[in-house]
């Protein structure tokens, strides 16, 4: 055998592994899995299956934050990273500051979390390094929640596709998914650490400190002079109680819904079926508004858009003021935790009036009221509402 015919050959072997490994990378995982039983087979995909998922992060207006550095890391070591340099103060503490692209089209599930940041109001760095619920976040972006279609016909399946941090004061930092819903993963604990500032921003400290302080709420300026920034109202906003969700009509049959919680979850049918309106193992957070579709008992479907309180009449995410928003929080959650204090078996359940009237856009029609009833006591959330249309 030539000299030239020797190179030939150990191209090609070197072509041919450069294709098997290619080939590994893509397939031989999955190839891999034959061999293993089922179980292995399971316990492998958690760690291995990738999907499409985005991050995004955030920080309540009260209380802004910029990221310094984090990621997430799969358990192969593999990091993408968690958006950083980014002044989050413009938002709700659950709204992140935009959607980011992080690494891959596709990636596996991460298996912890670390995470730096300053906090604004409090003058601290912040660090932490979790570990995550790996195999929960693998089996909710894995279940089947079937499609919707979309305007222009086509149809699409309805999955979680982004890791949500919302910050906030004394270290808090909270993981959520959303897609097809938002699920609360955990909340976390950092520690404070030291940075030094010229490698996290360049120019006079002070100077920064007072213009962003200028731009907090007046009410918040106050709190940073008398030394009162806490996490406690992010803490309680995170409350949960155990709790069914019902009406008192019983001719009136559940048969989809739509409910948002301060803890900035959103439940819908798909992803949590009809058994978690009766669910009293599982906690639930504090509803904020709820949408039920009901058959009422000529089996006509009616769509009832439900605010479980309000603060001078006003509808969060539309009228309120940052400090109206903190003291219509505070009212809810004074309401569950004062009934919840004295009572036990507790359902959330709405009220209606006798004879019900339908709204329609240009003239809303009020016919009942939210209530929290135990075995013993009721109590009537006076500024509640409840407004019924036929369902479309």
């Amino acid at each position: 055998m030539n000299y030239l015919n020797k190179i030939y050959i150990a191209l090609v072997i070197i072509l041919l592994s450069c294709l098997g490994y290619n080939l590994w990378q893509e397939k031989g995982t999955e190839l891999f899995y034959y061999f293993l039983s089922d179980k292995k087979q399971k316990e492998m995909l958690v760690k291995t299956e990738k999907f499409e998922w985005l991050v995004n992060v955030g920080a309540d207006l009260t209380a802004p934050m910029e990221v310094v550095h984090g990621s997430f890391t799969d358990s192969k070591g593999e990091s993408q990273w968690i958006p950083s340099g980014e002044y989050l103060g413009n938002n709700r503490w659950e709204d992140g500051g935009g959607i980011y692209v992080v690494g891959d089209e596709k990636r596996r599930m991460p298996e912890r979390m670390n995470i730096t940041w300053f906090s604004y109001a409090e003058d601290k760095f912040y660090t932490g390094d979790f570990e995550l619920p790996q195999k929960k976040i693998y089996d909710l972006f894995k279940k089947d929640y079937g499609t919707y279609i979309n305007y222009d016909g086509t149809e699409s399946k309805n999955k979680y596709n982004t890791f949500k941090l919302g910050i906030a004061p004394q270290g808090l930092v909270t993981l959520w998914i959303s897609g097809c819903a938002v699920i609360e993963i955990d909340t976390y604990q950092a520690h404070e650490t030291q940075i030094n500032w010229n490698a996290f921003q360049k120019g006079d400290k002070s100077v920064l400190l007072e213009l962003r302080k200028k731009q907090m709420p007046l009410f918040v300026q106050e709190e940073i002079k008398q030394n009162k920034i806490s996490n406690e109202y992010y803490k309680n906003r995170l409350k949960r109680y155990h709790y069914t969700i019902g009406v008192n009509n019983p001719d009136f049959k559940i048969y989809e819904y739509s409910i948002s919680f301060i803890n900035h979850e959103n439940y819908y049918i798909y992803n949590n079926g009809l058994d978690f309106l009766e669910d009293m193992v599982n906690t639930k957070a504090i509803p904020k508004q709820m949408v039920l579709f009901i058959k009422d008992r000529f089996h006509h479907p009616l769509e009832v858009r439900i605010n479980i309180d309000l603060l001078n009449g006003k509808i969060p995410y539309q009228d309120l003021e940052p400090l109206e928003e903190r003291q219509y929080y505070n009212q809810l959650m004074n309401r569950f935790q004062a009934f919840y204090e004295q009572n036990k078996d507790v359902q959330l359940y709405i009220k209606f009036d006798d004879k019900i009237v339908k709204s329609n856009i240009d003239k809303p029609v009020y016919c009942g009221k939210v209530c929290l009833k135990s075995s013993t006591n009721e109590l009537e959330i006076p500024n509640s509402f409840v407004e019924v249309f036929d369902a479309e």
